[in-house]
């Protein structure tokens, strides 16, 4: 376990830390399932932090207050009640909006059960935030920073701490996993729907078959069976024709450049003139140019007399 000087804890805890914070640090227990390493808490301030990948996963809590994250080339807002994640080895950014900066908790962690968990949430670098509108969340973000606190200020340790900060942990987890139950479809046709639904939403982010069936919760191959099943065509062909039709309409009705059109759909500029090729035999570009043609000289209906 990494030794933290008492001069650094007596410090942070008596001027908050950078950036407003306080950090306080588990210098009495360590276990193989679950470590937690410290807990904080950021106060209502100016706050920006950015770094080239933790050591641990980090999880925080807003309380207050809005800001953002970037993480994974994205970025998600943040607000109050936003639980986040700060994945490990994962380049971030976060900071609070100005004029409203947000408060959080947080707690950085590690081992086998805790990695676990968190992979049994749905928490990752491609789904870093969930909106947890729950007082024991809270409650208990708070429970493990004040009891990493209590241990930091009393010449003797309480024997009680370490179960009170993995009983706390251990709640968080239940509220995620308890949402996560929650959001499964219960029928076939919910699970339809939901992925119709999905992919109409965000195929123009580039969203795929496999980031759809990992929001329903089922693997990709029994995914991909049961819509075909049910659409009688697969769902990469579904999202094809979406992006598809999607480039014809932006080809013939604007004038944005081809790697645009691609980029407007949710693909890269080269699988979309090859897939644009296959299908209509001519480039993006001669499509453009047959239907503005079209427009320009439309054919008479009748003739004059």
């Amino acid at each position: 376990m990494e030794k933290v000087p008492k001069k650094e804890i007596r410090a942070a805890l008596k001027k908050g830390g950078r950036f407003n914070n306080i950090t306080v640090y588990n210098r009495f227990f360590e276990t193989v399932d679950v470590w937690i390493y410290n807990a904080g808490l950021q106060a209502k301030t100016r706050h920006l932090y950015e770094n080239s990948g933790n050591k641990r996963d980090i999880l925080q809590y807003v309380t207050d207050g809005e800001g953002t994250l970037e993480c994974g080339g994205k970025a998600y807002p943040l607000s109050k009640n936003s639980l986040f994640l700060l994945p490990r080895g994962i380049p971030v950014k976060y900071y609070a909006k100005k004029g409203n900066p947000y408060r959080y908790y947080w707690v950085s962690f590690s081992g086998v059960y805790a990695d676990m968990l968190l992979s049994q949430s749905g928490l990752n670098a491609a789904s870093p935030v969930r909106n947890l509108p729950s007082p024991v969340v809270k409650r208990s973000f708070k429970r493990i920073y004040e009891c990493l606190k209590q241990s930091q200020t009393e010449n003797v340790i309480d024997c009680s701490l370490q179960p009170k900060i993995l009983a706390a942990f251990y709640d968080i987890f239940s509220v995620l996993l308890e949402n996560k139950s929650a959001e499964r479809p219960s029928s076939v046709n919910d699970i339809i729907n939901r992925a119709v639904d999905i992919m109409n939403t965000e195929y123009s982010g580039g969203i795929s078959v496999a980031d759809v069936s990992e929001r329903l919760f089922l693997s990709r191959a029994y995914f991909s069976v049961l819509f075909k099943k049910y659409l009688d065509v697969s769902p990469g062909e579904y999202l094809l024709n979406l992006r598809f039709n999607e480039a014809c309409q932006l080809l013939k009705r604007t004038d944005m450049p081809v790697q645009a059109v691609a980029e407007g759909v949710g693909m890269t500029p080269n699988a979309f003139f090859k897939l644009f090729k296959a299908r209509m035999k001519m480039t993006p570009s001669q499509y453009r140019g047959e239907k503005k043609s079209i427009e320009k000289f439309p054919p008479l209906t009748e003739k004059r007399k």
